[in-house]
């Protein structure tokens, strides 16, 4: 059965029902957009961009980036049988993934491909057509956590490609919530959704250590402030 689930074919299907099912359910919400304003001038501008969120609200990003006018995105997905299908889920949605994962902070040494991973999402940004600059969408606590601990390696993108920063909350007033450790939301139709945006600066290119864990101590507050504000924004139980 396992073998069954995992073939290319099912992962396939379930990859076209998940699609589906998001779809549905961005239809039939109603949206709260804040800030949108700031954001629509980054889009216009198309530079780099390196775009953050929690790793629990991930199943709402894609409503809130529109390819038609936005930078070109891409993901990260791990290289495991999870990561197999989030590749799948994101390309249908017009995404391009890159494979890899960040090294277990218990031990280093264990990257599963994190560095490749980083230098291809490099080399990604600076080939953009035409002068156009891409985006990354990345999770900061991603993806095995800790809750809302925001890695040093989504800043070290933005150094070294000079794009801009933005973090995004996103929340939905009908949701499951399952008890794993990044609190994942899956939303549910007929909601109202807020998304609330903030754009920052590039990390400079010459920031030194203190300051570069300073700044992501920073950023990690103003990731979990907005993605606070977005619940408040939706009516989102607590």
């Amino acid at each position: 059965m396992k073998s069954l689930i995992n073939s290319k074919p099912v992962q396939n299907l379930i990859a076209i029902l998940v699609v589906a099912y998001l779809k549905f359910c961005y239809r039939t919400s109603r949206f709260t957009r804040v800030n949108q304003a700031a954001v629509e001038a980054i889009w216009a501008a198309k530079g780099p961009v390196v775009l953050m969120f929690w790793h629990g609200r991930l199943h709402l990003t894609h409503a809130c980036w529109p390819l038609d006018r936005a930078q070109a995105v891409c993901v990260l997905a791990s290289l495991s049988k999870s990561g197999d299908q989030s590749a799948l889920i994101n390309q249908r949605f017009g995404y391009h993934a890159i494979r890899g994962s960040s090294a277990k902070k218990s031990d280093p040494t264990k990257q599963k491909g994190g560095a490749q991973a980083f230098r291809e999402m490099l080399r990604w940004m600076r080939s953009a057509p035409n002068g156009e600059g891409r985006c990354v969408a990345m999770t900061p606590d991603g993806p095995r956590g800790p809750h809302r601990e925001m890695t040093e390696g989504t800043l070290k993108l933005s150094q070294m490609t000079g794009a801009v920063m933005i973090t995004v909350g996103l929340s939905t007033s009908r949701f499951i919530e399952f008890k794993t450790w990044d609190r994942m939301r899956v939303p549910l139709p007929f909601g109202h959704v807020a998304i609330v945006w903030e754009v920052h600066d590039p990390v400079p290119a010459d920031i030194d250590a203190d300051r570069l864990q300073d700044l992501m101590t920073h950023m990690g507050d103003a990731l979990t402030r907005v993605t606070d504000e977005a619940d408040r924004v939706a009516g989102a139980p607590l």
